[in-house]
């Protein structure tokens, strides 16, 4: 299964922090979820650390391009579906903790990249009341990402008393409902967007504006109850 893909991103001709086949799941899932829609010629070259890919003739262009279509399609496909899943290799091992170095842990990472890229975006059009919601699914997914990262969502845990061990099995259990939850909500408001026949794109200014801030408009509202939307 896209074993052609899987060899050439693993392979030493590649640019240095190319994403390996894991990775790009986890990547290509966080765009798919995305409230708005991201076009290829975006988020492709962040494959390759935005660099040459080094292909070696025109062919190989067009096949390794054709199987990170045909992956991202899959991985939208189960998005709109709602049957979204991770990759049949990416095996969660029994030993929870084990997951920082496998599969999973790539997977997480790739999800975190992708993620942190269209945070913009996920701030934008998020309600305020989902930010929970939306925050505990981010936590759980990038979790297996990195070492550090974990202990310090640990130590935010509620249960002060959780140690490292149960706190990765815990995320083990409620990762498919995580990722879910991050799905349908990316997908919901896409939807809502998509059949809005109000203008939907945030206000544009040369400024970052926050959210809670007096809109530039000068209606009087807050940002993100005004122009935002």
């Amino acid at each position: 299964m896209q074993k052609q893909l899987k060899d050439f991103l693993a392979s030493p001709e590649r640019p240095d922090d190319t994403m390996g086949y894991h990775k790009l799941c986890g990547f290509l899932f966080s765009i798919a979820c995305s409230p708005e829609l991201i076009k290829p010629s975006e988020w492709l070259p962040l494959i390759f650390n935005e660099q040459d890919p080094n292909y070696s003739s025109l062919d190989q262009a067009k096949d390794v391009t054709g199987e990170i279509f045909e992956l991202y399609n899959d991985i939208n496909t189960q998005v709109v579906e709602g049957n979204v899943h991770l990759p049949e290799d990416c095996h969660i091992t029994d030993k929870a903790t084990d997951n920082f170095t496998g599969p999973l842990g790539q997977w997480s990472s790739g999800f975190m990249s992708g993620h942190s890229w269209l945070i913009e975006s996920w701030d934008s059009y998020t309600p305020d009341e989902l930010d929970k919601e939306l925050g505990s699914c981010i936590m759980i997914m990038s979790y297996f990402a990195d070492l550090k990262l974990a202990e310090a969502y640990r130590k935010e845990a509620t249960n002060k008393d959780i140690t490292a061990d149960n706190m990765a099995q815990t995320v083990v259990k409620i990762f498919g409902d995580a990722m879910a939850s991050y799905a349908h909500l990316g997908y919901s408001i896409y939807t809502v967007l998509s059949e809005s026949n109000e203008q939907i794109l945030p206000y544009i200014n040369d400024q970052k504006i926050g959210r809670n801030e007096p809109c530039p408009c000068g209606s009087g509202k807050k940002y993100k109850h005004c122009c935002l939307h």
